[in-house]
C-alpha cells in the first residue's frame, strides 16, 4: 500500500488520501483515493503517472485514456503531466443517493497501450455539509383542548439533510413557551425526530392560540438550520361561571315611580365562547313572593322594572337575589343581591319673610354693608323640613346666617351704578326634600351715582384716512367719548394734548370742537410731504374731582393720483426729444434703449406700464410693457427708413391714470461695408455742419440769451425805487396769564376754534379761565366785554391749620403720555423691553398700582400673545422673535389702575417699532436665470462704445439703509472692454470689440447691499460675440475707415460756448451780491404802521410780529428785513385779528413797548381798517 501526500494546483490546496494496493500481478493493480464532494473543475487528485510508475513523457505515445464504470466521467487524466484532475464537480448526494451507506466511491479504469495495460482506480467521494435541514411542510397545526393533562404528547413532522453522518440532522430546538418542550427520538435508521409534551395546563381564556418555531440543526461544520412554525389552537369547554359586575346592589327608587320605569340592568359575563357563553337570569329561591310580584326581570338582558305602585309607607326596603345561568352542556351559574331602598316625597313648600330693607344706596357703598334681613321656616321634618335660602350668583351681594332661620344680605363687592343702574333680587328658599320644594321674593335695589367713571371712547385708537389736498377746515371724523356718569359727572370737554413734530404744533394742523370732539383740518396735506400724523385727544368731565381720559389718533393722509410719471431716463432736457444712433446691421433682439420713469404716488399709484404712441415702423421695434426695454424685432432691411421716431407713453395705475411721454429720435449708422463700396465708385465726401456742430450753435446762442436778459433784469432791479409806507395807528398791549388764574369778568367773544380751546369761558360764573399750559413769555390779545358787575374785594382774611385726610381723587400718571421703544428683530423671547412706570400722589392703598395690557387683536392675534407686562413693577417683555419684514410695528395701551375705592386708572399709548437687521441677502431678478445658472447673452461684434451690454437687477427685502444695493464686477475677462455702473447696473462697452478680443466674455457681477456686515448675491453673464458683415469685410480690406469727428469748427463753437457760460456765471454772482447788500439801519424807531389785509402774501404792516404763538406765525409772516408781515393762508372776508407788535429798530426788550393792533381783512388790497385799544 503506498501513501500519497498534498499536492497544490492553481485553484488551491487538495489534499488527497491515495490507499494503493498491489499484488504480485501489476496489470491488477488498484489505485484508491478519497477526495472531498463539490471541488472545483480542474482541481488535482494526485499524480497518477507517478503513483502508477509510468513515465511522464510516454503517456502521449501510449495513449492514455481513464474510462468511468457505470457512471459519469466526472475526473480524466492530463496527459503532459500525468495529474488526474477534476473534469467535473461531483455532488455525493446525487452520486449516491442513498443513505443506508456512508461510503461513495466513483470507480475508474486507466488504460495504456504498447504494450496494453490495465489500471483500476476507486475514489471514494467525502460528504461535506452543503445541505441545510428543512421540513416538508412549513407550518403545523394542532388543535389541543384546555383539559388536556400535562405531559400530553404531539408527534411533529421530521426536518429531512441530504447530507449523511455528522451532517445530517443532529438536535431539534422549540422557542421559548411556558406551556410545551420537546422530547427528541432518534429512529433505527438514525434519524432524529421531536415530539411537542404539554408542560403546562392551557387556558383558553388568557390564550387562545400560541405561535411556537420549531428549529432544526445539523452537526456540520459550520451547523445549518431549518424552521417550521407550529399554531396551537386551545379549544374551549365549559370551565368559567357567569359573574356579575358586583355582588351585591344597593338602590334608592323614589315611591310612586311609574309602571315599567327600570330599576336597574344586570350585566353578567362568562368568558367562555359559543354557547358556554349565554346567560339566562332568574330569581332565587330567597326572593320573596311580594319582590317578584313588585318587580319584573328580563331573563335575557336582565333588566329589572316597576310592575305594581311602589308605596313608601308600605314596604321602604326590598331584598331579591338573581342567578345568572350559562347554556353550556354542564351549565355553571352565578348570583348576586340586590337591596332597593324607597325614598319618601316632599310635599310642603317652604315660606320666606322680609323683615327690613333699605334702597337706594350709594354706589361706593363699603363692602359688608346690611342691605336686607330676612326669615325662613318649613312644616316638613327631616331633610324635607330643612331649607337653605340662597340669591342669584352673578350679584355682588351675599346672605349671611345671623341667627336661626334668619339672613342677611350685605355688600360682597364693589358696586358701579353705571354696570348695573338698580338690582332685582330675588330670595329663593329650597328644601331639601326630594323633589325639592321652593319659594321666591324679589325685592329691588337702586344705586344712586358719584363722579367714578373716566370718560370712554368707543376705540382706544383711532385711525382716520385723509384724502391729500383737502379743503382746510374739513371735518375729519368725530371722536366722541362716553362718561356713563350722570348729570354734571358726565358733561365732557375735548382738547389737544400738544406734541411737536418736526417744530409743528398739533394744534396747528388740526382743532377739536371742545363740545361735541369734532376734529378738523387747519391745512391742506401732501400725501408726498406728510403720510402721517400721531397724537392724543383728552375728554375730561366736570365732576370734583374732573376725571379725564385720552385717545390716540392715528391720522393717514391717502394718496390721490396727482403725479404724473416723470421720464428719468434716457434723460433729456423738458420737450426736446433724445436721439439715439444704433448700426443698421443691428440682429434682432438687440436692446435699442431702455425708459425709465418713477413715479412719486404711493405704490398702487406709481406701478408704471409703457406702451409705443408712435411708431415709425410697428414691426420693427418691440417694448416690454414693464421694464420698458425697447429691441429689434428683426434685422433692418434696405426699404426701412434711415431715421425712426418711436413715441413711448410711461402711465401710471392711477384713477384716473397719469402719464409722461418721451419721443426717441432714432437714426442708423452705415457701417464700413457701405461706406467702402461707396468709395469704389464716388469720393469721399465730408460734411462740415454735422449734428455736433448744430447742437453747440444751439448751446451757444442760448447761453448768449440767458447773459442779455440776466443783465437787462439787473438793470431794471437796480432802478427801482421803494415805495413810501403810510402813517401807522397806535399799537395795543397784550395780555399776560397763567393756567387757571382768572383774566377778567367778563364774557370771551371769539368764533376761532384756536383761542376756544385755550381759553374758556365760563358764563355761567362770569369768569375767563386758561385750561392750557400758558408758554412763559407768550403775549395774547383778548377781546371782551365787561359785565354788569366786577369782582369784589373781601374785607378781612384770617389763617389756619387745616389738616386733609387723603381720598383716591389723582389718577396714577406716568411720566410720558407716549412710549417709543425700539426692539432690534431677531429678539430673544422673554427680553425686557422697557420699564413702565406710573406715580400716584395718594396714600397707601391709593397709591399702589397694577399694570396690565389693554386687549387689541391685529390679525386675529391679541396683545397678550405677543407681549407681557409685570402688574407689579410694569416691567415689558417681548413673548415671541419678532421679523421687521413681517411686522414692523405695533401699537397699543398699557393702563396703571391704583388700588383705591372706588379704583382711579389711566393709560399711556405705547409704540413698539421694530428695527431692521441685515438678515435677507439681495436677490438678483433681472437677467433671470435659474438657480445657480449661467445667464447667456449675444452682441454683435461690431457693437459701439458706450452701448447697452445687458442690466442687472436686484432687490433686498430688508429696510432702506439695508437695502440699499451697489454692483461691483467681481470677474472680468477683460476690464478694458466693459463698464458698471454702481448704481443702476448697467453694464456697457467702453470701446469697440478688436480682432485680439475673445469671442466669449465672462462677467462676475456682484449686487451688495449696505447692512453692516453687507450680504450680497452675485450673477455670472456669459456674453459670446457675433460676426458681422461689417467684421467680415474690413478684414479683407486690411485698410480701417477713419473720419476726423472733433473738427476745428467744432473747437472754436466749444470755446465761444464755455466763454459765454463764464460771463453767465459771473453776471448772476454780481446780481446777488448786490441784492443780499443791507442798507444802514436808522436809529429813529419808525412809527408802527398797518396796512390792508386781503390777498396771499400781501403786505400787512411795516412792523415786526411780536407772537410765541405758533398758530399765529403759521397764518402770518414776519420778514424783519422789510419790516413788513406778510399773510402766509388765505384770511375769510369780515374776519378780525389783534396783532402785537414793535417797531422794527427797537427789538424784543424789556423797555420796548408793544403795540397791539386790530386788522381787519377786507376784499380789495387798497382797503385799510382801524385800530382799537383793548
Amino acid at each position: 500500500m503506498a501513501h500519497h501526500g498534498f499536492h497544490l494546483s492553481w485553484r488551491g490546496y487538495v489534499l488527497a488520501f491515495l490507499h494503493l494496493s498491489a499484488t504480485m500481478n501489476n496489470a491488477y493493480a488498484v489505485s484508491h483515493y478519497s477526495i472531498p464532494e463539490e471541488m472545483e473543475e480542474g482541481s488535482v487528485v494526485a499524480n497518477l503517472a507517478a503513483d502508477l510508475g509510468l513515465d511522464v513523457k510516454t503517456l502521449n505515445k501510449r495513449k492514455m485514456r481513464i474510462d468511468a464504470v457505470a457512471n459519469k466521467k466526472y475526473l480524466d487524466v492530463n496527459k503532459e503531466t500525468g495529474e488526474l484532475y477534476i473534469l467535473e464537480k461531483v455532488d455525493r448526494e446525487h452520486l449516491c443517493p442513498s443513505k443506508t451507506t456512508t461510503s461513495c466511491f466513483l470507480k475508474l479504469d486507466a488504460t495504456i497501450e504498447n504494450p496494453i495495460r490495465m489500471f483500476n482506480i476507486e475514489v471514494e467521494i467525502m460528504d461535506i455539509n452543503d445541505n441545510a435541514p428543512h421540513f416538508r411542510r412549513g407550518t403545523m397545526h394542532l388543535d389541543i383542548s384546555e383539559s388536556t393533562s400535562v405531559g400530553e404528547r404531539f408527534s411533529l413532522n421530521n426536518a429531512v439533510d441530504p447530507d449523511v453522518g455528522t451532517n445530517s440532522v443532529n438536535n431539534y430546538q422549540l422557542s421559548s413557551s411556558e406551556h410545551f418542550a420537546i422530547e427528541i427520538q432518534t429512529g433505527r435508521d438514525g434519524s432524529k425526530f421531536a415530539d411537542l409534551i404539554l408542560k403546562k395546563a392551557l387556558d383558553r381564556e388568557k390564550q387562545a392560540v400560541h405561535n411556537l418555531i420549531l428549529t432544526a440543526v445539523d452537526g456540520g461544520v459550520p451547523t445549518r438550520t431549518g424552521t417550521a412554525n407550529i399554531i396551537v389552537r386551545v379549544l374551549d369547554i365549559n370551565d368559567n361561571a357567569p359573574t356579575f359586575d358586583k355582588e351585591s346592589y344597593r338602590i334608592d327608587l323614589m315611591e310612586n315611580s311609574p309602571i315599567g320605569s327600570l330599576v336597574i340592568k344586570l350585566n353578567a359575563t362568562d368568558v367562555d365562547e359559543g354557547s358556554n357563553s349565554d346567560v339566562v337570569y332568574s330569581y332565587s329561591l330567597y326572593t320573596s313572593e311580594k319582590t317578584q310580584n313588585t318587580f319584573s326581570l328580563n331573563p335575557d338582558n336582565g333588566e329589572i322594572r316597576v310592575k305594581e305602585m311602589i308605596n313608601y309607607e308600605d314596604f321602604k326596603i326590598y331584598d331579591m337575589e338573581v342567578i345568572a345561568t350559562d347554556k353550556g352542556p354542564n351549565s355553571l351559574s352565578g348570583q348576586c343581591k340586590l337591596t332597593i331602598m324607597v325614598t319618601d316625597m316632599n310635599d310642603n313648600h317652604p315660606e320666606i319673610s322680609i323683615k327690613s330693607f333699605q334702597s337706594p344706596i350709594k354706589e361706593n357703598s363699603p363692602v359688608d354693608t346690611v342691605i336686607a334681613v330676612v326669615s325662613v321656616s318649613d312644616k316638613d321634618s327631616a331633610d324635607n323640613g330643612i331649607v337653605d335660602l340662597h340669591i342669584p350668583d352673578n350679584m355682588p351681594f351675599k346672605l349671611r346666617e345671623s341667627s336661626d332661620n334668619y339672613f342677611e344680605l350685605v355688600v360682597s363687592e364693589p358696586l358701579d351704578r353705571e354696570k348695573v343702574p338698580e338690582y332685582d333680587i330675588t330670595f329663593t328658599v329650597t328644601d331639601r326634600g326630594s323633589p325639592p320644594l321652593s319659594d321666591n321674593e324679589t325685592m329691588t335695589l337702586e344705586l344712586l351715582d358719584i363722579n367714578d367713571n373716566v370718560p370712554q371712547f368707543p376705540q382706544s385708537f383711532y385711525t382716520i384716512r385723509v384724502t391729500e389736498n383737502n379743503a382746510p377746515g374739513a371735518l375729519l371724523s368725530s371722536l366722541t367719548a362716553f362718561d356713563p356718569d350722570l348729570h354734571e359727572n358726565q358733561y365732557l370737554v375735548y382738547f389737544i394734548l400738544e406734541k411737536e413734530i418736526a417744530n409743528t404744533s398739533m394744534s396747528m394742523l388740526f382743532s377739536i370742537n371742545p363740545e361735541n370732539g369734532n376734529l378738523y383740518a387747519l391745512k391742506t396735506f401732501d400725501y408726498e410731504m406728510e403720510k402721517e400724523f400721531l397724537f392724543h385727544i383728552e375728554a375730561r368731565d366736570s365732576g370734583v374731582p374732573p376725571l379725564s381720559s385720552n385717545v390716540t389718533v392715528h391720522i393717514i393722509i391717502v394718496d390721490q393720483n396727482d403725479n404724473a410719471p416723470v421720464i428719468v431716463s434716457p434723460w433729456r432736457a423738458h420737450g426736446s426729444v433724445v436721439e439715439e444712433k444704433i448700426p443698421r446691421s443691428t440682429d434682432k433682439g438687440s436692446l435699442v434703449a431702455k425708459v425709465i420713469a418713477i413715479d412719486t404716488d404711493s405704490v398702487q399709484n406709481s406701478r408704471i406700464t409703457y406702451q409705443f404712441l408712435q411708431v415709425t415702423d410697428a414691426t420693427l421695434f418691440s417694448l416690454d410693457q414693464y421694464n420698458g426695454e425697447i429691441r429689434t424685432m428683426r434685422m433692418f432691411s434696405y426699404r426701412d427708413p434711415r431715421y425712426q421716431r418711436l413715441v413711448v407713453v410711461a402711465k401710471d395705475n392711477g384713477q384716473p391714470a397719469l402719464s409722461a411721454t418721451v419721443t426717441i429720435k432714432l437714426s442708423t449708422m452705415e457701417t464700413a461695408v457701405k461706406a467702402y463700396s461707396d468709395m469704389t465708385e464716388v469720393p469721399l465726401e465730408y460734411d462740415i455742419f454735422s449734428d455736433l456742430n448744430l447742437y453747440l450753435v444751439i448751446g451757444l446762442g442760448s447761453v448768449s440769451f440767458l447773459l442779455l436778459i440776466t443783465i437787462l433784469v439787473t438793470i431794471v432791479l437796480k432802478c427801482q425805487k421803494p415805495n413810501p409806507s403810510k402813517a401807522a395807528p397806535p399799537c395795543r398791549n397784550s395780555v399776560i396769564s397763567e393756567r387757571n388764574s382768572t383774566i377778567a369778568d367778563s364774557t370771551l367773544v371769539s368764533n376761532d376754534a384756536y383761542w376756544y380751546s385755550l381759553f374758556l369761558a365760563e358764563t355761567r360764573k362770569g369768569k375767563l379761565v386758561v385750561r392750557q399750559p400758558v408758554p412763559k413769555g407768550s403775549r395774547y390779545i383778548v377781546s371782551s366785554l365787561p359785565r354788569s358787575t366786577g369782582m369784589t374785594e373781601t374785607s378781612g382774611s384770617a389763617a389756619s391749620t387745616l389738616q386733609l385726610l387723603d381720598i383716591n381723587d389723582n389718577v396714577p400718571q406716568f411720566p410720558q403720555s407716549f412710549y417709543t421703544i425700539r426692539v432690534t428683530e431677531n429678539n430673544a423671547p422673554g427680553a425686557l423691553l422697557s420699564s413702565l412706570t406710573a406715580f400716584d400722589p395718594d396714600l397707601h392703598e391709593n397709591q399702589y398700582l397694577v399694570y396690565f395690557i389693554l386687549e387689541k387683536e391685529i390679525a386675529n392675534t391679541s396683545m397678550s400673545m405677543l407681549f407681557s407686562i409685570n402688574p407689579e413693577n410694569g416691567n415689558l417683555y417681548a413673548l415671541k422673535t419678532f421679523d421687521y419684514e413681517m411686522e414692523k410695528e405695533f401699537l397699543f395701551h398699557i393702563e396703571a389702575r391704583d388700588s383705591g375705592v372706588p379704583p382711579l386708572s389711566s393709560n399711556v399709548t405705547v409704540h413698539i417699532i421694530i428695527v431692521d437687521q441685515n438678515d435677507n441677502a439681495p436677490v438678483i431678478v433681472s437677467p433671470w436665470r435659474a438657480h445657480g445658472s449661467v445667464v447667456e447673452e449675444k452682441i454683435p461684434r461690431s457693437t459701439d462704445k458706450g452701448s447697452l451690454v445687458a442690466k442687472v437687477i436686484a432687490i433686498d427685502t430688508d429696510s432702506v439703509q439695508n437695502s440699499r444695493i451697489t454692483y461691483q464686477f467681481l470677474q472680468v475677462t477683460d476690464a478694458t472692454l466693459f463698464s458698471l455702473d454702481q448704481y443702476n447696473g448697467e453694464i456697457r462697452t467702453m470701446r469697440m470689440f478688436s480682432y485680439r478680443d475673445p469671442r466669449y466674455q465672462r462677467l462676475v457681477v456682484v449686487a451688495k447691499d449696505n447692512g453692516q456686515p453687507a450680504l450680497s448675491a452675485t450673477v455670472t453673464i456669459k456674453l459670446s460675440t457675433m460676426e458681422t458683415a461689417v467684421k467680415a469685410y474690413s478684414d479683407m480690406t486690411e485698410v480701417p475707415l477713419e473720419y476726423d469727428i472733433f473738427s476745428d469748427l467744432n473747437l472754436y463753437l466749444v470755446i465761444g460756448l464755455g466763454s459765454v457760460s463764464f460771463l453767465l456765471l459771473i453776471t448772476i454772482l454780481v446780481t446777488i451780491v448786490l441784492k443780499c447788500q443791507k442798507p444802514n439801519p436808522s436809529k429813529a424807531a419808525p412809527p408802527c404802521r398797518n396796512s390792508v389785509i386781503s390777498e396771499r402774501n400781501s403786505t400787512i404792516a411795516d412792523s415786526t410780529l411780536v407772537s410765541n404763538d405758533a398758530y399765529w406765525y403759521s397764518l402770518f409772516l414776519a420778514e424783519t428785513r422789510k419790516g413788513k408781515l406778510v399773510v402766509r393762508q388765505p384770511v375769510p372776508k369780515g374776519s378780525r385779528y389783534i396783532v402785537s407788535s414793535l417797531p422794527r429798530s427797537t427789538g424784543m426788550t424789556e423797555t420796548s413797548g408793544s403795540a397791539a393792533s386790530t386788522l381787519q381783512a377786507s376784499s380789495t388790497s387798497s382797503s385799510g381798517s382801524s385800530s382799537s385799544s383793548t
